[in-house]
């Protein structure tokens, strides 16, 4: 079954009596598929008529013709000039199990995904496929098409309003829909200072603007010491001694902030280190030296004094409790285990 809308526009001075016909075929020779009442109109306006027909059983073109008629001293007529009409209408109309689905990106080579059929767009960037009326189909495009000089295109939407890159089809008739991309280029901004390289994505042709600090600290310690970088200008693809630059991304761009190195009161901190290991190499070679000249106290007793029987070590000559010379001859006694 399919619907044919037939749509008759009037202007009439007095009131008049008008009716519609279609008819199979080139001309109105046959007997109508289909006739309207009569209708009194007067004045202008429209007439409509909403129909349903059933396609022929085999596939092939079918030609339908429509006439507006209206009644004239006793005879039905319709208008077959350019002024005051025409009072006719004829279509053909397409019948076939399957029905072309046309998708048009305006990018080439961009694989097309509908249902299990895999297609590329043609260098004028549109993609075919046959498929069968009244069933549903998946079609979906790349969100992101990458390529290698720094460019991608970004997908827009469909021209009916939908942004989704997949959706559902079901083909009541040969279809286009149009679908869009937009290209972007990648901005590059790159320093020798920490923090400030980046990378981002711009619409082509679109307006960008950075900013320049006059004035950079360095990290800590050396910012708490008067460390900075100095902006002096940037270069690449763009060029300028301004710390504000406006530019169009109509191509990719590399651009580099540029900075000199103002060292202020670091000067003082090559002394301060120098002078800090110079006083701990001193230190230590002290410490080492004092080290040196005391020797560890023995606290092993080696011998008992044979005068008053106390613990003595082996290098004293007297004891130092009794006062006895020590000695062999003098009855030192080695200590038992």
């Amino acid at each position: 079954m399919f619907s044919v809308k037939l749509d008759v526009e009037y202007e009439i001075v007095t009131n008049a009596s008008v009716r519609a016909a279609i008819f199979e075929g080139m001309g109105n020779a046959s007997t109508p598929l289909w006739q309207s009442g009569v209708a009194i109109v007067s004045g202008g306006g429209d007439e409509v008529w909403t129909l349903n027909f059933t396609a022929p059983p085999t596939e092939g073109t079918l030609e339908l013709s429509a006439y507006a008629y209206y009644f004239d001293n006793g005879v039905w007529k319709f208008y077959n000039d350019t002024v005051l009409g025409p009072g006719f209408k004829q279509v053909a109309i397409k019948v076939a199990r399957y029905a072309t689905l046309e998708v048009e990106l305006g990018v080439p080579g961009i694989e097309v995904a509908i249902g299990n059929l895999s297609e590329t767009t043609t260098q004028f960037g549109s993609a075919t496929a046959s498929l069968l009326v009244g069933t549903e189909y998946p079609l979906s495009v790349p969100a992101v098409l990458e390529y290698p000089n720094s460019t991608r295109m970004i997908f827009n939407g469909w021209q009916a309003g939908n942004n989704q890159t997949h959706r559902i089809l079901t083909l009541d008739g040969d279809t286009l829909v149009v679908g869009s991309y937009r290209t972007q280029y990648l901005l590059r901004v790159t320093s020798t200072v920490p923090g400030y390289s980046s990378e981002k994505w711009y619409d082509a042709e679109s307006n960008v603007s950075l900013h320049g600090f006059d004035s950079v600290s360095m990290f800590w310690p050396l910012g708490l010491l008067g460390g900075k970088y100095d902006f002096s200008g940037w270069s690449g693809d763009v060029t300028s001694r301004s710390s504000d630059i406006n530019f169009t991304m109509n191509s990719p761009k590399t651009i580099y902030a540029n900075f000199s190195v103002e060292y202020g009161g670091l000067i003082i901190l090559p002394i301060i280190i120098a002078a800090g290991v110079l006083g701990e190499v001193v230190l230590l070679a002290f410490r080492r030296k004092k080290t040196a000249q005391i020797k560890p106290e023995s606290s092993t007793p080696v011998s008992v004094c044979s005068n008053c029987g106390e613990d003595i070590e082996e290098e004293w000559v007297h004891c130092i409790h009794c006062g006895a010379k020590l000695g062999a001859e003098n009855g030192l006694a080695k200590r038992s285990a």
